[in-house]
């Protein structure tokens, strides 16, 4: 009984601890990791841009699963001249460095800055825990509150990424996507958000090669 009581108390507190994090606002220079040299690795570095971090590790087969997916998804960001002001961070938690030295060389990994946490650090505050977790700090280095979808939601993610260039947040950005996300060709200019249309009349002017890619892809899987 005492055993089963201590078990909630702590339960109840890592809840309270995770809920008092994502209430927090998070900038690139709280966050230090370690890059593949072994050198220190300060977040902020990177102020200015979007960044995309990928919460990972190895021995998670949805996250190994995603990386080809977001190999596409810098492809069709470049294809469509929407990836000038991104970057790209991969970062691994739980496992050794060792392993996770060894899942780079090994995986199909996305051209990004690859960082390693030791012992876990801001394990919480990036993933809560949940792999693969997706994150986006914006142009002024703020983390956004909300994860954001993983690059196999193809077409979201991409125009998520986009948007946020252009000062939207995740949730508002994913809103509006969803809401012409079936949306055709011939229809665009019934889009009344110029940014969106924007982005969905470059998405469809490529959209044939980008269907070859995802088709390859999802064949080799």
């Amino acid at each position: 009984m005492k055993k089963a009581l201590l078990l909630s108390i702590v339960f109840i507190g890592c809840l309270r601890l995770l809920h008092a994090q994502q209430d927090r606002s998070f900038v690139l220079s709280q966050f230090s990791f370690e890059d593949t040299a072994g050198h220190k690795y300060n977040l902020d570095a990177l102020k200015g841009k979007v960044v995309f971090v990928d919460c990972w590790f190895p021995g998670c087969p949805p996250c190994r699963a995603e990386m080809p997916y977001s190999q596409l998804l810098q492809k069709r960001l470049h294809t469509m001249q929407m990836d000038s002001n991104i970057v790209f961070v991969t970062i691994s938690f739980k496992q050794s460095r060792e392993e996770w030295l060894a899942a780079l060389h090994r995986l199909p990994m996305p051209n990004a800055v690859h960082l390693y946490s030791p012992a876990s650090t801001y394990e919480i505050t990036m993933a809560g825990g949940n792999y693969p977790t997706y994150r986006i700090f914006n142009t002024k280095g703020e983390l956004d509150v909300q994860p954001c979808e993983a690059p196999s939601s193809i077409g979201s993610i991409d125009f998520v990424l986009f948007a946020t260039q252009n000062g939207l947040g995740v949730k508002k950005a994913t809103e509006l996507f969803l809401s012409q996300k079936d949306i055709t060709q011939d229809k665009l200019t019934l889009i009344k958000s110029p940014l969106l249309r924007t982005f969905w009349k470059k998405y469809f002017d490529n959209l044939d090669g980008f269907q070859k890619d995802i088709d390859a892809l999802r064949k080799a899987n």
